[in-house]
């Protein structure tokens, strides 16, 4: 009898080895030769019918592995008779679309949410106090002003400092998946209305996040963020607290 992946000799119990699907072996292959640069930005792929005869493979096999690969965003398919499959340019898109599907697909939490900022942002206003640039912080000053006149363009700057921070502690991943976070936040921001925002409390926050970066101070900045991200947190659970209580 087996029991836990084991004989009942306590021996292992070897499955037999079975070749990949068709279409997962076209989709690996070519992945990898884009990734490897074997096929570069704007290049055309072979045809459907070329890459089927190539590798042995249905072109159904083949038709599904080249849609694997263009839902992940490494290629792009154009249509008429110059058209074809493209090699797209690989940039932050594919990791923001990819994690922004992730968590919406797990149904994350407002709480979980503000987790992840905290241990995220935190951690990126700390290192922009040490790594930032003249550049990084003439970026940040732009988008200090939040006086504006609609909800719009508050929340386009808002979070175009968060990413701005992110950019500035010269970690490409950590400004990735802030990018991707930010998609999840603009969806709460969009349950507060401009005037329930307290505009100049985000901006006196904000200042002091550009002051402790700027002045390389990554206690401060760490502080500074750690702030501006509950005064997020309070004013989403107040509003909504006060719209369940007029109902």
């Amino acid at each position: 009898m087996k029991k836990g992946g084991f004989m009942k000799d306590n021996k292992p119990i070897f499955k037999p080895y079975r070749k990949k699907s068709a279409h997962n072996y076209v989709f690996e292959v070519l992945k990898e030769f884009i990734i490897s640069g074997a096929y570069k930005p704007g290049d055309r792929l072979p045809t459907e019918i070329e890459l089927s005869k190539t590798m042995g493979i249905s072109r159904a096999a083949t038709r599904e592995g080249l849609r694997e690969l263009e839902g992940i965003g490494l290629i792009t398919t154009v249509q008429g008779s110059k058209g074809g499959r493209f090699v797209k340019n690989i940039n932050s898109d594919i990791i923001v679309n990819g994690l922004d599907i992730l968590l919406k697909t797990h149904k994350t939490s407002f709480d979980e949410l503000i987790e992840a900022r905290k241990a995220i942002e935190c951690i990126t206003a700390k290192m922009a106090a040490t790594n930032r640039s003249q550049e990084n912080l003439t970026a940040m000053s732009k988008v200090l002003d939040l006086r504006v006149k609609s909800k719009e363009e508050f929340y386009s700057k808002t979070f175009e400092l968060h990413e701005l921070v992110a950019l500035a502690s010269q970690n490409k991943v950590l400004f990735y998946i802030v990018q991707a976070i930010r998609r999840l936040i603009f969806q709460t921001y969009s349950e507060i209305s401009l005037e329930e925002n307290n505009i100049e409390l985000v901006m006196k926050t904000h200042n002091a996040i550009f002051k402790s970066i700027k002045n390389r101070d990554p206690k401060g900045a760490e502080k500074a963020m750690l702030s501006d991200i509950e005064a997020y947190r309070k004013l989403y659970l107040d509003v909504l607290k006060k719209r369940f209580s007029d109902e």
